[in-house]
């Protein structure tokens, strides 16, 4: 462990997010922008052990000994965990963007949660830090060494800003001739909508089998096809034109990368070509072919890709955000004798200006469920629940 303060630069998605910060006060250093799990046990934690876990985990990780300013993150040499205990775990928990460490434990009982600032993690980094933390905890009893991290985080910074600049020219390239003067459909607002927000299966075990044999179908991948879907049951309350989407694209490509703490991943905006009025093979490819360049290219923030068209001022409300999170929860959790299994989670606490914003991950069963929301000015809620009906009707028709 280094002695001494040490800084790195900001990962793409924590420039963009700082320079939104200038627009939007607050909303990503919000203490309630983290990402959270909570954790049922079939037998109460000792805390002085799970104290010393944490700690531990902590002085393994630089991630979680950073607090993040305006153009960096800044190090610090030891940070000593903080486990609050409470009389019930909330799902959600501040923490504040600038504490030392962007991490903190609830326990009540027989109850974990676990709480990081969305700044510092990703879904994966949640689950990592999690299972080492068990880990750690059955070493403190005498079970196995863990093995040290695969790497840190600012060494995926360091490698992320050199593939940024690689390819920077073919990478414009693309986008200007993808988003470069292009107008982009909007939506038909429906009468006296307001912002919505709300939680449900998105498609049945069934539906979502029936997608996976399209795709295999039409020779693409399960996101790129229900993206396809998507776009054709939203084109019929959209005006003509292509459709604008922004999405994450997980960017953990290097062995090293797949269980390192941190955010490995960057947003982008993706423009959908009009959907037909039925979902074709020749349709679902076309889909899949940009959403693969779109990756590729993936160089840019949100910042600098919002000048290449006169509508991507205004892409916060244009848009729709689609993420299908990977299903990636670890199941029986041990802390020593006591097994522990995720019974919740979920994202951020924040108000997003899209049209539709949907986060989705597969479940256990086979089906879809999702955290589906809007802002004023759109569609109603009744409108995006029957969107999804309508996607899962697409995917049974093939």
């Amino acid at each position: 462990m280094t002695t001494v303060q040490t800084t790195w630069p900001l990962s793409i998605w924590q420039r963009q997010c700082m320079t939104d910060e200038q627009v939007r006060p607050g909303v990503f250093t919000d203490p309630h922008f983290t990402i959270n799990a909570v954790v049922e046990l079939d037998l109460p934690l000792d805390l002085v052990v799970l104290q010393r876990a944490l700690d531990e985990l902590l002085g393994r990780h630089e991630l979680l000994r950073t607090r993040f300013t305006e153009d960096a993150q800044v190090v610090s040499p030891q940070v000593d965990g903080v486990i609050e205990q409470v009389d019930e775990v909330a799902l959600h928990f501040p923490v504040p963007a600038d504490a030392p460490s962007p991490l903190v434990l609830t326990v009540a009982g027989n109850m974990l949660s676990l709480h990081l600032h969305h700044l510092a993690c990703d879904p994966p980094t949640v689950w990592a830090a999690l299972t080492e933390l068990a880990a750690l905890y059955t070493a403190e009893l005498g079970g196995p060494a863990v093995p040290p991290p695969s790497a840190q985080f600012g060494e995926y910074v360091a490698h992320e800003l050199e593939q940024e600049r690689l390819g920077v020219d073919a990478a414009r390239a693309w986008w200007e001739s993808s988003l470069g003067g292009k107008r982009f459909a909007r939506v038909r607002p429906d009468a006296g909508a307001n912002g919505f927000e709300y939680r449900d299966e998105l498609l049945s075990a069934d539906d979502y089998a029936s997608l996976e044999r399209l795709a295999r179908n039409h020779r693409g991948a399960t996101f790129t096809t229900m993206f396809a879907a998507l776009a054709c049951a939203m084109g019929p309350r959209m005006d003509s034109g292509d459709l604008i989407f922004s999405t994450v694209f997980r960017k953990r490509d290097r062995p090293q990368w797949q269980r390192m703490l941190g955010p490995c991943f960057a947003p982008t905006f993706v423009a959908i070509p009009e959907p037909p009025a039925h979902l074709t093979a020749d349709y679902s490819r076309a889909v899949r072919d940009v959403l693969l360049k779109s990756q590729r290219h993936n160089r840019f923030d949100l910042i600098e890709l919002r000048g290449l068209s006169p509508d991507m001022a205004e892409a916060t409300t244009l848009r729709t955000f689609f993420e299908l999170i990977p299903a990636e929860r670890p199941v029986g959790l041990a802390f020593g004798p006591a097994t522990g299994r995720v019974v919740n989670a979920a994202g951020p606490i924040m108000q997003m200006k899209t049209r539709m914003s949907v986060r989705a991950r597969n479940t256990e069963d086979g089906s879809v469920v999702g955290h589906v929301s809007g802002g004023p000015d759109g569609w109603q809620e009744s409108t995006a629940r029957q969107i999804w009906r309508d996607v899962g009707e697409i995917v049974r028709r093939g």
